[in-house]
């Protein structure tokens, strides 16, 4: 039985969400199947404590957390799986949430990404990154041919798309390093409160 988890990505994002109030789209990814999480998260935050309703689908499930809550996001978070394992009708407790320290916090893509982001170094083309925000992330790379190297197209947004053209020289790991370094410096400016989580 696959047990569905949140990824890191997601939880910086949650970090940020759980200050704001609005609604917001996430669409996870569950471990081990092509069947993704999709849900919506509407914040409401009030003076004492804030009220969180997910809809996923026909259900909809309502948390109300009080302010002096450490770490709101944390909550949501464990509130969220249980709706996603089942456990909500038998109240079955979640189980504790473990943080590595090895994860990086800053790091905005997961490792399915970053794996798919190494192909597209290795092979050149173009690929479409969700990486949490309201707009996809749209990164064309092609292999440069007189040295080892890549130049890369990373469009951030529609609406007001913001884009970064660059060639880098060098290995494989250089290349895919800088790309990273890209997606985190445009993904702050598209959505820095989002990115700061």
């Amino acid at each position: 039985m696959n047990r569905f988890s949140l990824a890191e990505k997601t939880l910086r994002l949650l970090a940020a969400q759980v200050n704001l109030n609005g609604a917001f789209k996430h669409v996870c990814p569950l471990q081990n199947t092509n069947q993704p999480l999709t849900f919506d998260l509407q914040v409401e935050r009030g003076p004492s404590s804030t009220h969180f309703t997910i809809i996923t689908g026909a259900e909809k499930h309502s948390l109300t957390v009080h302010t002096p809550s450490k770490d709101p996001h944390l909550v949501l978070a464990d509130f969220i799986e249980s709706i996603a394992n089942g456990r909500m009708d038998t109240a079955e407790p979640a189980t504790p949430r473990v943080t590595a320290e090895s994860v990086d916090r800053g790091q905005l893509l997961d490792s399915h990404q970053q794996q798919q982001l190494h192909k597209l170094v290795r092979n050149g083309g173009s690929l479409l990154l969700d990486v949490g925000f309201d707009e996809n992330v749209r990164v064309a790379v092609h292999r440069t041919q007189s040295r080892t190297g890549i130049t890369a197209i990373i469009v951030a947004g529609n609406t007001c798309p913001r884009t970064q053209c660059f060639t880098v020289y060098g290995n494989e790991q250089h290349s895919v390093d800088r790309l990273l370094q890209s997606l985190n410096h445009l993904a702050a400016l598209v959505a820095p409160a989002a990115h700061a989580a």
